[in-house]
C-alpha cells in the first residue's frame, strides 16, 4: 500500500508554524509523516533549540517589530525574511531515521535536485567542517555536513531534533539576502554576512519552489502527497509561544515587510 505524506504550506503567523512542529512530531510517532513549507513575508528571528537569546539584540527586535522565537531542532539562528523553512517529520523507525549524519544525506540529497529543478545552483559541502563547542549566533556562518552552498556560501542550513518515536529534520532555504538586518539583529558587520552568505535560488517564488520540494520528497518517500488545512498546533504548544523560552519577542507586533528597519 502507497504511504501518505501530508503536506502543509503556510505564510504563518510563525509563531503557529513553528509550534506545528511539534504536532508533527506527534503524528511521526503515529506512523505519519508531515512536511511542512512556510515563507513568512515579514522578518522574523528563530533562534536554534539551546542558543541563548542574548545572542540576539531583544531591545532592538522588540522596538522594531521583529519577533524572535525558538525551533524545536537544534543550531543557531536565522533571519527569515521572504525566505523558504522546511520541516520534514518521520516515524524513528522509518529507514530515513536511523542516525543524524544519515538523515542529513538524505534529505539534503532531495533537495539539492528540487532546487536544481527551480533554477537554484547549490551543491553539498566537498569537505564539512566539524562542530565546536563555540559557534557563531548565526547557522549560516558554520559549513557543517547539513550545509549547501552557492558559490562557496553558505544558502542552506539544516537541523534536527530526534525523540524516541520520531524525528524532524529543519531547513533554512535563503532566497534574499539583508547583511544589515543581520547586523542590527545579531551585531555582526554586514560585510561578514555577504562574505559568507548567498541566496539559494533568486527571482523565483516561494510557492514554485515549494511545488519542486514536494514533488521531490513525495518521490524519494514513495508516498502519496496530501494537502492538509492548517497548521493547527496543539493548545499548549501555541501557548508556549506567546511568551517566555519560546518567545523572547512574540510575533503579536510583527513588522510590514516593506517596513525599514534602520
Amino acid at each position: 500500500m502507497t504511504e501518505t505524506l501530508r503536506v502543509v504550506e503556510s505564510i504563518g503567523p510563525p509563531s503557529r508554524d513553528l509550534a506545528f512542529e511539534e504536532s508533527m512530531l506527534t503524528d511521526a510517532a503515529a506512523g505519519r509523516m508531515t512536511l511542512s513549507v512556510s515563507s513568512w513575508p515579514g522578518p522574523v528571528v528563530v533562534l536554534g533549540y539551546a542558543q541563548p537569546p542574548d545572542d540576539v539584540d531583544l531591545g532592538w527586535c522588540r522596538g522594531h517589530g521583529v519577533p524572535v522565537l525558538r525551533r524545536l531542532s537544534g543550531g543557531t539562528g536565522v533571519i527569515h525574511r521572504g525566505d523558504l523553512s522546511l520541516a520534514l517529520a518521520l516515524p524513528r523507525e522509518h529507514p530515513w531515521a536511523g542516525s543524524i549524519i544519515g538523515l542529513y544525506d538524505r534529505f539534503l540529497d532531495n533537495l539539492q535536485p528540487a532546487l536544481a529543478e527551480v533554477g537554484s545552483e547549490v551543491r553539498r559541502v566537498a569537505e564539512p567542517e566539524h562542530a565546536t563547542r563555540v559557534r557563531s549566533p548565526v547557522c549560516f556562518f558554520d559549513q557543517l555536513a547539513d550545509t549547501l552552498l552557492v558559490g562557496g556560501k553558505k544558502a542552506v542550513g539544516c537541523s534536527q531534533t530526534r525523540r524516541k518515536d520520531g524525528v524532524l529534520v529543519h531547513a533554512a532555504v535563503l532566497l534574499g539576502l539583508d547583511g544589515a538586518l543581520y547586523t542590527k539583529v545579531f551585531g555582526i558587520p554586514a560585510g561578514r554576512v555577504v562574505e559568507h552568505l548567498a541566496p539559494a535560488v533568486q527571482g523565483v517564488g516561494w510557492e514554485k519552489i515549494a511545488e519542486a520540494v514536494v514533488r521531490r520528497f513525495s518521490r524519494a518517500l514513495a508516498a502519496d502527497p496530501r494537502r492538509i488545512e492548517g497548521p493547527e498546533p496543539g493548545a499548549e504548544a501555541t501557548a508556549r509561544y506567546r511568551a517566555g523560552r519560546w518567545a523572547p519577542v512574540p510575533d503579536d507586533g510583527i513588522a510590514s515587510p516593506e517596513t525599514e528597519l534602520v
